[in-house]
């Protein structure tokens, strides 16, 4: 296991939130009806600098009807802050759609990926969807990236994980029903853009290594572990599967860690420090992955003069 598809799974699930293609017809975000006896899960910190305080949690952009409720330690605390901050947010379908078709697909007229790809990655790719029941037809139009993340979601589908039940999509029906504004750290359109200035060839190399991970239950099992640990907030096996993306030399693994982990800590981290001089109490919540390891939020917010405690 390299960890790199947990760092796919990030942005993922995200970007495809609240577009609907992956999620069931009949699905409907889950109720925000706390049931009391629910275990706790998630990581949840306070950062401090001088009069400065932020609440940070760590979400899973995915999940199932196990945690379709929010941790009761965050719940207790959100009626206490006065926003919400999220990487991006995606609740506007017809923005997604917009912008995906402006960044994640081929121009119309323009060759599709079918014709861009060898034979036999094709024949994967296809077998993959069809056991997804999606029309490849549609897929295809997709750019390499935007196909190997598609092809990441429905795998934890298959897997009995949603986006619908992310920690993101608990907090956006807390907004709606509570009034809170979202505030966004960085926006779907910079995440987009990110992932589509990597160069053609990586972005192939990124499409054919999901391809090989989900084909040999790499996927499966990586995926397992990242809901386990957050689940049972086990912040030593977060470590331990960062360190391994981190020792990893495959060009499409060392994109992930060093564009989708590590250089969105830091711009991430930098917008958190300015939320935190705003005078109001906010909470941020984004991906697990980003606040541990030594370029993690957690570690960098520290280093510039914020005490960062676990809250229970």
């Amino acid at each position: 296991m390299n960890g790199r598809y947990a760092g796919v799974l990030l942005l993922a699930a995200l970007a495809l939130l609240s577009a609907g293609a992956l999620r069931p017809a009949d699905a409907a975000l889950p109720s925000l009806v706390p049931a009391g006896n629910s275990a706790p899960h998630g990581f949840l910190w306070e950062a401090r600098r001088g009069a400065s305080r932020v609440l940070l949690a760590g979400t899973i952009h995915v999940g199932n009807a196990e945690l379709a409720e929010l941790d009761a330690a965050l719940r207790a605390r959100l009626d206490d802050v006065d926003a919400i901050v999220v990487e991006a947010d995606v609740r506007r379908a017809e923005d997604v759609a917009a912008l995906t078709q402006m960044l994640a697909l081929y121009p119309a007229g323009d060759r599709g990926l079918e014709t861009r790809v060898s034979a036999s990655l094709r024949a994967r790719v296809e077998s993959l969807l069809a056991r997804a029941s999606v029309d490849p037809g549609r897929a295809w139009r997709m750019k390499p990236w935007m196909l190997a993340n598609t092809l990441a979601v429905l795998e934890t589908g298959r897997l009995g994980y949603t986006p619908a039940y992310a920690t993101e999509a608990l907090l956006f029906d807390y907004a709606a029903r509570s009034g809170k504004p979202v505030i966004e750290l960085e926006g779907l359109r910079a995440q987009l853009e990110m992932l589509d200035r990597a160069a053609p060839p990586l972005q192939l190399a990124y499409l054919e290594q999901t391809v090989d991970q989900i084909e040999s239950g790499a996927a499966a099992r990586e995926i397992g572990t990242l809901v386990d640990a957050w689940s049972g907030r086990d912040g030593t096996r977060i470590e331990q599967l960062l360190a391994q993306m981190h020792a990893s030399r495959n060009a499409a693994d060392r994109f992930v860690v060093e564009q989708v982990i590590d250089a969105r800590n830091r711009i991430m981290t930098a917008a958190i420090a300015r939320l935190a001089q705003s005078g109001q109490v906010n909470l941020v919540a984004v991906g697990t992955l980003h606040y541990f390891g030594p370029d993690g939020i957690v570690n960098r917010l520290r280093g510039l003069g914020f005490t960062v405690s676990p809250l229970p």
